[in-house]
């Protein structure tokens, strides 16, 4: 049981394992209680913290790793906004093996409007859905996500969801997690947000989409589930 709740915890922070570096692997609530493993990164990874406050529907989570993160992610903070709540993300890194990396810092949760507009759904069922509504992008929020995950193995779920980023979240492109008992694929795409005039939302009501101002899908509840195992791994 334990090995498995620590593959979750890392899954939660949709990690890749590679080669070359050696960094510290492990959940906690900051770098002084952060324990755990070792793992080996790619050439194009370095060691990084990462702190991650998630805000859904008035309940907040934090979550704190260390793991190899791509370097292209080191030091850009971003959030991602959809009606239902926010994710904000902060990642700093070192670039010796097993070296702790500073405190990341997130990034403010700007409520104040940016004029820009983008489409916004989420459904628990397909890794596609249609723009439900129309939700006000706030901050730095100026690009409109499209993600989508997809989990096979121990868990079977197709998930997508279309909100508010900033490019930061956009520049991941891609994750993935993979081990013997469960692959997680996540793709991150975005276009510039627009004003109110040009976008139309186009789902209609049908099983394959939910509506974004209902329950979270599953996996932003997964994420907080996690969380809270996490914080006693």
């Amino acid at each position: 049981m334990s090995s498995l709740l620590g593959f979750l915890c890392v899954l939660s922070a949709f990690t890749a394992t590679g080669y070359s570096l050696t960094c510290k692997l492990c959940v906690g609530q900051d770098s002084s209680s952060c324990v755990g493993t070792t793992e080996t990164c790619s050439p194009d990874h370095a060691c990084g913290a990462v702190r991650t406050v998630t805000k859904i529907n008035g309940n907040e989570m934090n979550l704190y790793y260390i793991s190899c993160v791509a370097v292209k992610e080191c030091n850009s903070p971003g959030s991602i906004s959809v009606p239902i709540g926010k994710i904000r993300r902060g990642t700093s890194c070192c670039y010796t093996s097993n070296c702790v990396p500073p405190a990341p810092q997130l990034p403010a949760d700007d409520k104040e409007a940016n004029g820009l507009f983008c489409g916004a759904c989420v459904t628990e069922t397909s890794t596609d859905c249609s723009a439900e509504g129309i939700m006000e992008c706030t901050g730095k929020e100026d690009m409109c996500l499209f993600q989508t995950t997809l989990t096979t193995g121990l868990l079977n779920t197709q998930e997508a969801l279309r909100g508010c980023a900033t490019k930061s979240y956009c520049n991941i492109a891609k994750q993935s997690v993979k081990s013997a008992e469960m692959n997680v694929e996540l793709t991150y795409s975005c276009t510039p947000g627009e004003n109110h005039t040009a976008i139309t939302p186009t789902g209609q009501d049908d099983p394959g989409n939910s509506h974004s101002g209902h329950s979270p899908s599953a996996t932003l509840m997964s994420i907080l589930l996690l969380f809270l195992l996490c914080s006693k791994w």
